[in-house]
């Protein structure tokens, strides 16, 4: 199978795909993505997806040139021509705020470049949802409020790196972002859950986070199952002492969580609620 890659209109295979080195998102990062899964062709809460993308374009005055359809029907035709219409693929969808005019102010006029580029799906291990993975916290401090930033899918993505290659030298699959205060905001690549007395809880979107698509997916499915849920400020202190942790995102899913730096979560792995909601996810997945 051979990756066909959209770049602003066109097709390209893997090996003759290119970016201008002029262009803002390889100079400064100066872009934004989403990423996705389809399963046997089908994007899982594309519109979501969408939704997020344009909204972050709009609050950070991109000027992208296409809409929300133009990126529809280049997600599809990418899909289907890397072979991918019957398979679960993984889906980047990238906007770059385009050629640089020379000044560090955003330009208006300058023309946005859309790229999307389509895999073939690489589950994680099984033994990740049925043993559960290991989590660090942040070497990096962050505000607790009053940095918007954080809110959008940002192609300058090294902080986050940094700290997922933090945790991967330390045995561990993801690092977790505190305050100075040791609040807990969410990981590397993750949004992040508790439950404790049978409710779940998640740091709300108040605080310097990002609105994950799985995030919101396993609220509603939380409300619609009569599943108590809270969206509140959480203390590392009560994170270690959590009955059951779950991360999510939208290529994993549902990922239990059994250790949080030294500190063992209780078992069995995965939780009773971790479990009935990996459940409600998969189905809502195969139905899409």
């Amino acid at each position: 199978m051979v990756d066909h890659i959209y770049i602003n209109g066109r097709f390209y295979t893997s090996a003759k795909a290119k970016i201008s080195i002029e262009d803002r998102g390889f100079l400064y990062g100066d872009g934004i993505f989403e990423t996705m899964r389809s399963h046997k062709g089908n994007v899982f809460m594309l519109y979501m997806h969408l939704e997020r993308l344009f909204h972050s374009l709009k609050v950070l005055r991109f000027n992208p040139g296409f809409d929300q359809r133009t990126v529809i029907d280049a997600l599809y035709k990418t899909i289907s021509k890397s072979g991918l219409a019957k398979k679960d693929a993984y889906i980047k969808v990238m906007v770059t705020r385009g050629k640089h005019s020379g000044a560090l102010h955003f330009d208006q006029d300058a023309k946005c470049s859309l790229v999307i580029i389509a895999k073939n799906l690489k589950p994680y291990p099984g033994k990740y949802y049925t043993r559960g993975v290991d989590i660090i916290s942040s070497s990096i401090k962050r505000h607790d409020l009053g940095e918007q930033v954080y809110r959008h899918k940002l192609m300058n993505y090294f902080e986050n790196l940094y700290e997922k290659d933090r945790a991967y030298n330390q045995g561990a699959f993801e690092s977790i972002f505190l305050t100075r205060d040791k609040l807990v905001l969410e990981g590397a690549t993750t949004n992040i859950f508790m439950v404790k007395r049978s409710t779940v809880y998640t740091p709300p979107l108040t605080q310097n986070i990002l609105g994950g698509i799985t995030r919101k997916i396993i609220l509603e499915l939380c409300r619609a199952n009569r599943i108590r849920v809270w969206e509140k400020k959480i203390h590392y202190r009560d994170l270690i002492n959590a009955h059951e942790a779950f991360l999510t995102n939208s290529i994993a899913g549902i990922l239990p969580v059994k250790k949080v730096d030294v500190h063992e979560i209780s078992r069995p792995m995965p939780g009773k609620i971790t479990s009935r909601l990996s459940d409600l996810y998969r189905l809502a997945v195969e139905k899409s």
